[in-house]
């Protein structure tokens, strides 16, 4: 119960300054931000669990000895990372969630299959995921070629390679 306590209480924590943060300005490397505030709380309290072994909460002692504290560690890890995969889910819109929403606004009269590829075109569902891969440097635009980074080329690799364990083959 200890650690579900205090690694709650560190996540919610790292979210309220993750809010803060974005109320005064939103960053241009959303993720990084993100990865940043979350991890950084989580290694301010780790170091202030150990630094501070007697201080409880709410009849909850911190965690203390190293079972304990990587369990909260992991906790807060795993939490971390789900949040950041939803973040930029809801980041920028889906193309699935741009054409529902699209088709739902149409109402029950429904919508034209020239309206529904009128509104669903590049600079929609496209340009903004290039802007995305350029802002966060996983590619960059020379010469009027795009090409993927080191970082871009890893990330890549990593659904590649999921894809090709789960036999999916390379398409969307």
């Amino acid at each position: 119960m200890k650690i579900l306590f205090w690694g709650s209480l560190v996540f919610f924590a790292s979210f309220l300054l993750h809010l803060a943060v974005w109320k005064v300005r939103i960053p241009a490397r959303q993720t990084k931000t993100i990865l940043f505030i979350l991890f950084g709380g989580l290694g301010a309290s780790l170091a202030a669990f150990v630094l501070v072994p007697s201080f409880s909460l709410a009849c909850f002692p911190v965690p203390s000895g190293p079972a304990e504290l990587l369990a909260t560690a992991l906790f807060v890890s795993s939490f971390s990372l789900a949040y950041v995969i939803t973040y930029s889910a809801v980041e920028a819109d889906s193309p699935t969630l741009v054409m529902i929403k699209t088709v739902a606004d149409a109402g029950a009269r429904g919508l034209a299959r020239e309206d529904f590829f009128a509104v669903l075109n590049d600079a929609v569902l496209v340009e903004p995921r290039i802007r995305d891969l350029l802002t966060d440097r996983m590619a960059v635009l020379e010469g009027g070629r795009y090409s993927l980074t080191k970082k871009g080329r890893l990330f890549a690799a990593v659904f590649t390679k999921y894809r090709a364990l789960l036999r999916l083959g390379k398409g969307g």
